[in-house]
């Protein structure tokens, strides 16, 4: 949810209070309803969660503010104005009233979309299982098919492991990549058109009853495919490889063709549809990274593996003539993640991390059947789940 906050709502709640039919739960979303809570009142639009307890709501404090400046000045609703010092937290005696209205609301839940669910074309886009029943991870046979292979020569070759049971979808990761990268802010409007920007998305899946799902988090950068699709199909040079393997964007060269976007079959290209970069307003120049580019309109840009990180570390360790060790590096994505599930390393170097992830029996790669042979992988969901709740 971007833009706005929520009443969340259970299926069987929205059903219930009449908001949706029976078997269209979805129905309910972005109908208005007021909250009257110890005679305090609020009107909010309703979003249905599976998985919610039901005969509940939930709202997110911190919308609905008044003079927030530019950027956030009145979008979505107060919800402190239902707290009370008696119960900051929650509380019961909660009614809700149908008004009849609508509020559009901006979702990225089925933006750049890979399957409806986990099992969708056979792809397992999420592999999962218990930690008594481990997933058996069927590898697909690589074709002799390898584009790139003479670019293999350089001193490092970068990948990137994401551990799927540690990644709980805080998305401080698509934060901290937002801050890094200069990513513009596209508004409300853009995003419910499905031109976000952000580099990094984390896709959201749900597997089981919808009353009492599991719940899976998958961040999805840009690959770094060692067989690109991308750069197969661009007419201007401007989406390359490096001997490193990055698969690198030359701003200056793209001509907004979007072939790139559309050959790639992880769908983590972002176009620059308008000129969401302010160039005008000079107190915003302190905002961004002066290392690294802010694009412009009609430019394709994507996750660069924080190429300014890498580079910077490479020049650091020629000037001291050294070695780089494991983990001198370390990319936005991972500098954030709070629980660790992100890891960034050399695979030229056996003993890096993410050379030994990538020997798990859990590791595999996305749609691998495709042969693009990505340089970031992921590490299958395990859950240890009691078997006496």
């Amino acid at each position: 949810m971007t833009w706005d906050n929520a009443a969340y709502l259970s299926a069987a709640t929205a059903v219930r209070l009449g908001l949706a039919p029976q078997g269209r739960p979805d129905q309910a979303n972005e109908k208005v309803v007021e909250l009257t809570y110890e005679g305090r009142t609020l009107q909010a639009p309703v979003w249905v969660l599976p998985g919610h307890a039901d005969n509940s709501v939930t709202v997110n404090l911190g919308h609905g503010r008044t003079h927030a400046g530019r950027v956030g000045n009145g979008v979505g609703f107060d919800a402190y104005r239902l707290r009370t010092s008696s119960a900051p937290w929650f509380g019961t005696g909660l009614t809700l009233r149908v008004t009849g209205e609508r509020k559009s609301l901006a979702c990225t839940q089925h933006h750049q979309l890979l399957g409806d669910d986990l099992q969708h074309d056979d792809r397992n886009i999420i592999r999962s299982g218990t930690v008594q029943h481990p997933p058996a991870i069927h590898r697909q046979p690589l074709t002799t098919l390898y584009l790139d292979e003479e670019h293999l020569h350089a001193a490092n070759q970068w990948a990137m492991v994401i551990d799927l049971s540690l990644c709980t979808g805080c998305s401080a990761c698509v934060v901290a990549c937002q801050a890094e990268n200069n990513i513009p802010v596209v508004g409300k409007d853009q995003v419910m058109r499905g031109r976000e920007m952000h580099w990094l998305r984390i896709d959201h899946y749900y597997k089981g009853e919808p009353a009492n799902p599991q719940m899976f988090f998958q961040p999805v950068p840009c690959m770094h495919c060692e067989n690109a699709p991308c750069e197969q199909v661009c007419p201007v040079g401007a989406t390359v490889h490096s001997d490193d393997g990055l698969n690198d964007m030359v701003y200056n060269r793209c001509v907004g063709t979007r072939y790139c976007s559309n050959n790639c079959p992880y769908k983590v290209r972002r176009f620059n549809f308008l000129q969401f970069a302010d160039f005008a307003t000079e107190s915003l120049r302190l905002m961004r990274n002066p290392e690294v580019t802010v694009r412009s309109r009609g430019v394709m840009e994507k996750c660069t593996y924080c190429v300014q990180r890498i580079r910077s570390g490479q020049i650091a360790a020629q000037r001291e003539d050294r070695v780089l060790q494991d983990g001198e590096i370390v990319t936005a994505c991972q500098s954030a993640c709070p629980s660790g599930a992100i890891v960034f390393g050399d695979l030229k170097n056996q003993s890096t991390q993410a050379a030994r992830l990538r020997t798990e029996p859990l590791h595999y790669a996305l749609l691998d059947e495709l042969n693009t042979r990505p340089r970031t992988t992921y590490l299958a969901a395990l859950k240890n789940p009691n078997p006496e709740l």
